[in-house]
């Protein structure tokens, strides 16, 4: 039996020539558990969408209930999510990636239950534009092999196999993430850049002025999944926070952590620079949501079960 999602709401897109930053809040701003915009039913379980539409970047949750749940996925954009047993439900984190045309897109839910039985939910959902802008960036002569295509891709695939065994737990104790520094934003997330006027690429996180040595922080627990050296982001340390999410921390100076430390909300991990594929010292942060670069403000404003 297939059971329909039928209400769909949409959010109003950012103006394509906007590139005005957010400004860092010194003080995370506590969240609130987002309502119910649709729900449905199906042989004694319930799925519940907590999200009316998604932006290019951003993340949307599903709750399921029900008993004799074994297992449950979502199929979107050619993509597959997997569902989390939390407190009071299981949970998915759905990604409308950067690449995500604006439009409606088909979302399929399969549940597995204890005793063979398969269960089905479909929706459909919209994507709305995030406004993304072209920004020219300039590589230093010394450092003009890392545009090269081909490092790049080594690098997202080097990435890949850090994330593909995420913890099934889930490390934050509450819905409040911080920055890693308190500084200004200098370049915001799924930017087309075009490096030295020559290769296109994008920008997957977003950067905050820094200069070299500035202590950078954990923006929540977690486990170090990797501190070491990456052509592209230099010095980088990515650490695992549950449930198929990651915090990457590039362009380092310095690391003060190793693989398999765990790691506190605040603690130190290691300082600014302008190592890597850099045209000066900044940080450059990033959030990885099931293998897709999702846009870290907008993560930093997504209420998550605890």
């Amino acid at each position: 039996m297939l059971t329909c999602l039928s209400l769909l709401l949409t959010l109003p897109s950012i103006a394509q020539e906007s590139t005005s930053e957010p400004t860092p809040s010194p003080t995370p701003i506590p969240l609130t558990r987002p309502a119910v915009i649709a729900e449905a039913d199906n042989t004694g379980l319930t799925l519940q969408r907590l999200f009316p539409s998604l932006l290019q970047g951003q993340v949307g949750l599903l709750r399921l209930t029900g008993d004799n749940i074994q297992e449950g996925r979502v199929l979107f954009r050619n993509r597959e999510y997997p569902f989390y047993q939390g407190n009071d439900g299981w949970y998915a984190m759905v990604v409308a990636d950067i690449d995500a045309q604006p439009r409606d897109y088909p979302l399929s839910v399969l549940i597995k239950q204890v005793d063979g039985t398969n269960i089905s939910f479909a929706d459909l959902i919209t994507v709305e534009s995030s406004g993304y802008i072209r920004q020219l960036f300039d590589v230093p002569a010394s450092l003009g092999y890392l545009i090269d295509p081909a490092v790049e891709r080594n690098e997202y695939a080097r990435i890949d196999t850090l994330v593909t065994n995420p913890s099934q737990e889930f490390y934050w104790t509450d819905n409040v993430w911080s920055l890693p520094i308190d500084t200004g934003y200098s370049s915001s997330f799924g930017q087309y850049r075009i490096l030295n006027q020559a290769v296109q690429t994008r920008h997957t996180g977003w950067d905050q002025s820094a200069p070299v040595g500035t202590p950078i922080s954990t923006m929540m627990d977690g486990v170090i999944t990797f501190a070491g050296d990456l052509d592209i982001r230099g010095q980088y340390i990515l650490i695992d926070h549950g449930w198929g999410v990651y915090s990457g921390y590039a362009h380092l100076s310095q690391m003060t952590v190793e693989v398999g430390d765990s790691v506190e909300q605040g603690q130190l991990i290691g300082m600014s620079g302008n190592s890597g594929r850099s045209n000066g010292p900044h940080l450059h942060w990033e959030i990885l949501v099931n293998g897709e670069w999702v846009d870290g403000v907008l993560f930093l404003e997504t209420w998550l079960p605890s």
